[in-house]
């Protein structure tokens, strides 16, 4: 990987840009080893239609408590690193919990599994949102889209394997359900060790800030960031063309579980099969995107990804088939890719770096307002008229929040 001494050429750069994408692999090992199946593994345990809502809105619920309070604890505690770095420990202890839901009884598993769930977005959302802040110290403006564009090329390789791997033995070596549920109880255990893994190698970055960390009072960092995100115009604009988006977005989260699973009755082969497809993509276009941002910038650069992702929820309702789905995930994992990385760079371009944690808390937290409420909306629209309806719905609001973007340089 040192091979990027073509671009990055100070040795503490290239070194991170090293641990950035180990990183990310052990991220892209832990999280996909189980999370992909997180929806069917509840149903297993005998979810239904909201409780698989909730499985996306809960976690939401709960990252609206999260993040501002983690933001003003990183963003005070003086060394961003180490508190990140401790609160991503805790996150990867929830895997342990997983495990022994399977083994718990006189209680729901259902709601048991759905609330851990969104207990675990507690620390989890912190440190996302730390990990954040220090890819905004680590790296400078102009190399940020291709050392983000490196790590998720390769996290993304791996998340194939992973998930290929994990689908075929969910699928082939048990025999019933019971030895299905066994085998994600193995797989919760797997999980937090390369959890383990993701911690220690975030350690070992190399920090460097143009201002010495200062400890900084709660309500002075909250005032701060609060008078920005009133008074900045820019600021202001983008938020409202994420969250326009984003609700469209988190709209669709538990309708593809659905449609996937309750309508085409997919089992762990073909959403491993279908999560394939998608994250294939995803790894041969995400330095293209990246070069495509710096080459024409990221306002034309995330009108055309989100466009991408707009039409994803209708090719879901033309789709009536498993093998319809695979091909048109194609497309969706591309569109992913650019949405993901742009509106990341597209974040930080509009946050200053001073008080730069607490102005992203409260971004986030905005945004998971919204995936609080979206996502049982959808449900309840597909209650309303017809999953193929409900689909559409949520593909027309998404192609509004792009043209937003569209229009935000001529807003601002």
């Amino acid at each position: 990987m040192l091979f990027q001494k073509k671009y990055f050429k100070d040795r503490s750069e290239i070194s991170n840009l090293n641990i950035n994408i180990y990183n990310g692999i052990f991220y892209a090992l832990a999280l996909n080893l189980v999370n992909p199946y997180f929806a069917k593994f509840a149903e297993r345990l005998g979810a239904g239609d909201y409780e698989l809502a909730f499985l996306n809105s809960g976690p939401a619920f709960v990252s609206i408590f999260a993040l501002i309070p983690g933001a003003l604890i990183i963003e005070t505690f003086g060394d961003k690193k180490k508190s990140t770095a401790f609160i991503m420990f805790a996150h990867k202890l929830f895997y342990l919990l997983l495990a022994i839901v399977p083994f718990v009884h006189d209680i729901s598993k259902p709601w048991l599994f759905v609330l851990l769930v969104a207990l675990m977005n507690f620390p989890g959302s912190i440190y996302l949102m730390g990990y954040q802040i220090c890819i905004g110290d680590l790296f400078a403006p102009r190399e940020r889209s291709r050392a983000m564009g490196l790590r998720n090329k390769y996290s993304d390789l791996f998340k194939l394997m992973t998930t290929l791997i994990a689908g075929q033995l969910l699928t082939r070596l048990p025999q019933n359900n019971q030895e299905v549920i066994f085998l994600y109880h193995i797989f919760f255990l797997i999980a937090f060790a390369f959890g383990i893994l993701e911690v220690l190698s975030f350690s070992k970055f190399t920090i460097r800030t143009l201002y010495a960390p200062q400890k900084t009072s709660f309500k002075a960092s909250l005032k701060d960031a609060v008078a920005f995100v009133r008074n900045n115009s820019e600021f202001k604009i983008f938020l409202a063309c994420s969250l326009t988006f984003y609700f469209g977005w988190q709209m669709g989260w538990p309708l593809f579980n659905i449609y996937l699973i309750k309508t085409l009755g997919a089992n762990e082969a073909w959403l491993s099969a279908i999560s394939i497809a998608s994250g294939l993509s995803s790894i041969l276009t995400s330095t293209l995107w990246a070069k495509f941002a710096d080459k024409y910038g990221n306002t034309l650069t995330i009108a055309i990804a989100t466009f991408g992702m707009s039409i994803t929820p209708i090719l879901y309702a033309l789709s009536n088939s498993l093998w319809m789905l695979v091909l048109f995930n194609v497309i969706i994992g591309v569109s992913i890719a650019g949405t993901i990385l742009v509106l990341f760079n597209m974040l930080l371009e509009v946050t200053p770096d001073q008080n730069r944690t607490t102005i992203i808390s409260i971004y986030n937290t905005l945004i998971a307002i919204s995936a609080t409420f979206a996502p049982i909306i959808g449900v309840a629209i597909k209650d309303m008229t017809n999953i193929k309806t409900a689909l559409v719905i949520v593909g027309c609001i998404r192609l509004f929040g792009s043209f937003t973007f569209y229009l935000r340089k001529k807003l601002a």
